[in-house]
């Protein structure tokens, strides 16, 4: 057999004469340096494996070995890195003959050269001999130490065309991101790109805000959790890349920050189907990508909130227009429950206000829905004015769960309305399906909501002093004039109307017996019977002393009697001390000109007919084509 210094010079012949006629990429040149070398060590065959750490095995790169009757394994699998352990600790190579053939011959004799290159992966060439020949120690330095120079440079321009290929892909994805607008298509293609770098492994893009959920995108919400520290939290807080191997698992994660220049956006967890060592180059080359997606979601973000912040500013300033535009309550909590219902789209709303320090007493404006007018939802709102004045500040949960009581929603926002440091009002929102509203939709609202506030306030003060105005103290019924007022406007719209005027019988009497608070007890006791038994449209008020009186718009003088009677009997069996009522009804229709002075003479002629009857009774009066008639009743 030739000498070593021999085959070192054929040998560096054999790689020059290689690299300039194969091309480094080419599976052939393996093939080609392995005929080669088997020719110059007359050997029966002679083949290469390269070490794959994504698949723990070693690769036959000699393809189509078939000599003497011997097969050689295409894959030989080492899960316990026995094999890659012993070469890159220099130990003597040992390879079950299970492992490395699939057909084997008694009559050859085969030896293995260890190959650890300087770049690259490790290998091993396998060497069969026949008629017991072997190859010296020195002969198998000398192939390792030229076969590994050459592996060395194979592997610098395969790694520079894969990372001219990973880089291009890199920048295409750059270059797509300046035509993209929304969310969506940036979080597909971040996905694209990596499933052609990574195309065997599995990829998740955990967000530190609200995304499109319908989407079959590989994207979640990011969870951070006091009581738990994971390596997506912390590659969360701390912008650094994290690596886990989960050994039960047999699997690799990765979690790359999503990063920006404002702050991180989230977090690339990519998930690699076996246990390895990931190099430092590809590290690198994740922090890179997942810093360029994390700059373009940080430029849509901005995008889009500016948008939406120009948005909603419009919006608001076209809301507080309406609500500054000299509206009723009713009117102002109906725009507003419009827009929240736009917003976000709960099942319930509820409007709270007046609400009384320490007692918690409140009331439930109009336009709240159904759920707050019962016992539960009132022990609800008085539960969450408590947790209100208790953090003060607003509420707003995903998941939000009551140990005392059976609440079926989970998603809540309370969302106070103040005014100089005290808490008016509150506006409750409710669903009954987890995270139904965003942080977006809570802040947009408290800004709504903070805008609106005044409105409300002033909306509330006005109708209060025009309540006051037109309500008598004493008795809480509509004042003389309120109820002129209305006549007089119903008298020129509407078809026909009817007047009761009642006298508390022999009041001066009450007075003298029992005293004028006794005297205006009574009054009060009247007053509530009428209001009890009339209809919501009617319309009652104090006529003046211990006189009252009822207009029933749209009724007729028969009905109205009837109306008369029924309180006069409650009156003289539910008052204390028992009094009794004097009744005068007149009527008015547009089928006969009656004015609205000669329809109030009629009703007071009427009462002091009753009063000379012997008084405790009603009369109307009368009128037809011919003739003005009074009638007891």
């Amino acid at each position: 057999m030739i000498d070593e210094k021999t085959i070192q010079i054929k040998l560096q012949l054999i790689n020059y004469e290689l690299l300039m006629t194969t091309s480094p990429m080419s599976e052939n040149l393996y093939e080609k340096l392995s005929y080669q070398i088997s020719g110059l060590l007359e050997s029966s065959f002679l083949v290469i494996y390269l070490f794959d750490q994504w698949t723990n095995s070693f690769f036959l790169k000699t393809k189509n070995i078939q000599q003497n009757r011997i097969l050689l394994n295409q894959m030989i699998y080492d899960p316990t890195l026995t094999y890659r352990r012993a070469i890159a600790d220099e130990q003597k190579l040992r390879i079950n003959d299970n492992d490395l053939f699939t057909v084997s011959s008694s009559h050859m004799n085969y030896q293995l050269i260890p190959l650890k290159p300087t770049n690259g992966p490790i290998g091993m060439m396998v060497v069969g001999m026949e008629n017991g020949s072997a190859i010296s120690e020195g002969i198998q330095q000398v192939i390792r130490k030229e076969v590994e120079l050459l592996l060395d440079y194979i592997y610098i321009i395969e790694q520079r065309d894969k990372n001219e290929k990973k880089n291009q892909v890199l920048f295409d994805m750059i270059s797509h991101f300046l035509n993209l607008k929304t969310k969506t298509e940036i979080f597909t293609e971040i996905i694209t790109a990596l499933k052609k770098v990574y195309p065997n492994f599995d990829f998740y893009l955990h967000l530190s805000q609200e995304y499109e959920k319908n989407t079959d995108l590989p994207v979640k919400l990011l969870e951070i959790r006091n009581d738990v520290q994971s390596s997506s939290s912390t590659a969360f807080l701390t912008a650094e890349i994290q690596i886990e191997n989960q050994l039960d698992a047999n699997m690799t994660y990765v979690y790359a920050p999503l990063a920006g220049q404002q702050g991180v956006y989230g977090v690339l967890q990519i998930i690699i189907p076996k246990l390895l060592d990931i190099p430092k180059a590809e590290v690198d080359y994740i922090s890179r990508f997942a810093n360029a997606a994390g700059k373009a979601i940080e430029s849509t973000t901005l995008y889009l909130n500016s948008k939406h912040l120009v948005s909603d500013l419009t919006m608001i300033n076209d809301l507080i227009h309406q609500l500054n535009s000299n509206l009723n309550l009713t009117e102002i909590t109906k725009i507003i429950r419009n827009q929240i219902t736009l917003l976000c789209a709960p099942e319930e709303i509820g409007f709270v206000y007046n609400i009384q320090e320490n007692t918690r007493l409140f009331e439930t404006l109009e336009g709240s829905t159904a759920f707050f007018d019962t016992v539960e939802g009132k022990g609800f709102i008085k539960y969450l004015l408590g947790e209100v004045e208790l953090q003060q500040e607003a509420i707003f949960s995903g998941e939000f769960k009551l140990k005392s009581e059976d609440i079926p929603f989970r998603s809540i926002m309370a969302i106070p309305m103040e005014n100089s440091g005290s808490i008016n009002g509150l506006v409750i929102i409710l669903h009954r399906k987890p995270y139904a509203f965003s942080f977006e939709q809570y802040k947009l609202l408290q800004s709504i909501l903070r805008h609106s506030t005044l409105a409300f306030i002033n909306t509330i003060l006005k109708e209060k002093l025009q309540k006051a105005a037109s309500t008598d103290y004493l008795t809480q019924l509509f004042s003389r004039n309120y109820l002129d007022k209305k006549i007089v406007e119903h008298m020129k719209n509407g078809e026909y109307g009817t007047l009761i005027l009642f006298d508390i019988d022999d009041f001066k009497k009450v007075n003298d017996t029992y005293g004028h608070y006794i005297g205006d007890e009574v009054i009060k006791q009247v007053a509530e019977i009428i209001m009890s038994t009339i209809e919501d449209r009617d319309i009652p008020a104090r006529w003046g002393g211990e006189e009252l009186a009822v207009y029933l718009p749209n009724t007729e003088i028969d009905e109205a009697v009837q109306v008369a009677r029924n309180i006069g009997d409650q009156v003289e069996s539910f008052t204390e001390p028992r009094v009794t009522l004097s009744a005068g009804v007149s009527s008015w229709s547009n089928k006969r000109k009656v004015t609205p002075k000669s329809f109030f003479i009629h009703a007071d002629k009427a009462l002091y007919e009753a009063k000379g009857f012997g008084k405790n009774c009603v009369v109307r009066y009368s009128v037809d084509e011919n003739t003005d008639e009074l009638i007891r009743e």
